[in-house]
């Protein structure tokens, strides 16, 4: 069995499956040296598989967390000129304004390492390779679980329940609920630590390599910006069913970089009823359609749904609404089943698991050819707060939801 690159670790996402799905998926179907394509990358999972088994790969997403990780951990960097870099920014370092702060990120840090967060915000460059790989490493221990005693910590934060944010105002509950105090925690001592975790295996192979911040719906336009007309394959997990508040779960690392969550939200939710989603995906394919070469392959991880003990195989149900309407043929639908220790939905315990079952499916299609004299399928124009029905679709008894893992 091979084993998860530590790179994969550099910071915790909702939504990201294991390494090990697009590997497979990759070795299985998609041509050596072939351009892939994940325009719902997260945090880069299968960007970084790419890189590892020499693949040149496109990443996309909407939410600009998700870019900054999956930025940060397919840099080709060296731990030599991190740790150089680091030495740097700590001599120009000479403390930070903490007064415009809100009060809520002060409850967080201990003074002294937020001044620290506020420099390095504002000092590091994320156009420089080896700043995009420091800013994803601070992203990936900005707070999370103390070690046991709480003398020593990966984390920057006071010790909150795990790597996901909670609300300003459960943080100061708990934090007066279990008298938490603020340890003085040197930002650029941990970062230099976590490189070097990171990078003992080496960085991202030096592949032709881009994640771009855009919309998967308008693949074309988002894809034509960055120079690129077409790809061999497309390897991604879309969205899954039901509402997950990305920014909300996330609003001290957005804090880092500048956004905040509320926006993040708004333009995430797409896929909230399940008329919704398959209207999204088949605006989604439509516009696949436009990029993937023909004979292309695109892989779609699709999670079954769980609710009131009812089970929709999700991957059947796209194909069996969508057929016909988009220019790919199925090639198969297999199931993969997650070990659920790996899982992020592990976080809300026993009683709320059940909500994201460990079975997903692999549909994978293939691009059909373009019929000479014929133009390829359109996408469907979509607005934000409908994503535009595509079509009618058949509705549902159940109104499922899923919950990303």
């Amino acid at each position: 069995m091979v084993s998860k690159h530590p790179l994969h670790s550099m910071c915790s996402y909702l939504g990201c499956f294991p390494a090990a799905v697009p590997r497979r998926i990759l070795k299985d179907h998609v041509p050596t040296g072939a351009t892939v394509l994940d325009p719902f990358c997260g945090s880069g999972t299968t960007l970084l598989e790419s890189a590892l088994l020499g693949y040149p790969s496109i990443g996309i997403d909407l939410n600009p967390l998700a870019v900054a990780v999956a930025r940060a951990k397919t840099q080709n960097v060296c731990l030599e000129d991190v740790t150089d870099r680091l030495f740097a920014l700590s001599h120009e370092y000479r403390g930070a304004d903490l007064d415009h702060l809100r009060e809520g990120i002060k409850l967080i840090f201990h003074p002294r390492t937020l001044a620290q967060l506020v420099f390095l915000r504002d000092a590091l460059d994320p156009r420089d390779p080896v700043d995009a790989f420091i800013q994803g490493t601070v992203l990936g221990i900005m707070h999370g679980k103390h070690k046991k005693g709480g003398r020593t910590t990966a984390y920057l934060s006071i010790d909150m329940p795990n790597t996901f944010s909670m609300s300003p105002e459960y943080v100061r509950g708990f934090v007066a609920q279990h008298g938490l105090k603020q340890l003085p925690i040197d930002v650029f001592g941990k970062v230099r630590d976590r490189a070097t975790w990171l990078l003992r295996e080496g960085a991202a192979p030096k592949l032709p390599l881009q994640v771009l911040e855009g919309d998967a719906v308008q693949l074309p336009a988002v894809l034509r910006r960055a120079g690129v007309s077409s790809v061999d394959a497309i390897v991604t997990s879309p969205p899954y069913l039901g509402i997950l508040r990305y920014g909300a779960f996330n609003w001290i690392r957005l804090w880092f970089l500048g956004h905040e969550p509320a926006p993040v939200d708004r333009m995430l939710d797409s896929t909230d009823s399940l008329d919704r989603y398959l209207s999204f995906m088949s605006s989604f394919l439509s516009a696949a359609g436009e990029v993937v070469r023909p004979g292309g392959t695109v892989a779609l991880v699709i999670g079954d749904v769980v609710e009131f003990g009812s089970q929709l195989q999700l991957a059947n149900r796209v194909w069996e609404e969508l057929a016909g309407l988009v220019p790919f043929e199925k090639q198969s639908i297999r199931s993969d089943k997650f070990d659920a220790t790996v899982k992020t939905t592990r976080i809300w315990g026993q009683e709320k698991k059940g909500r994201a079952t460990p079975l997903d499916r692999v549909l994978v299609l293939k691009r059909a050819a373009v019929p000479r004299g014929k133009p390829s399928a359109k996408p469907v124009r979509q607005t934000r707060s409908t994503r535009g029905v595509a079509r009618k679709v058949r509705s549902t008894p159940i109104s499922p939801r899923r919950v990303r893992r």
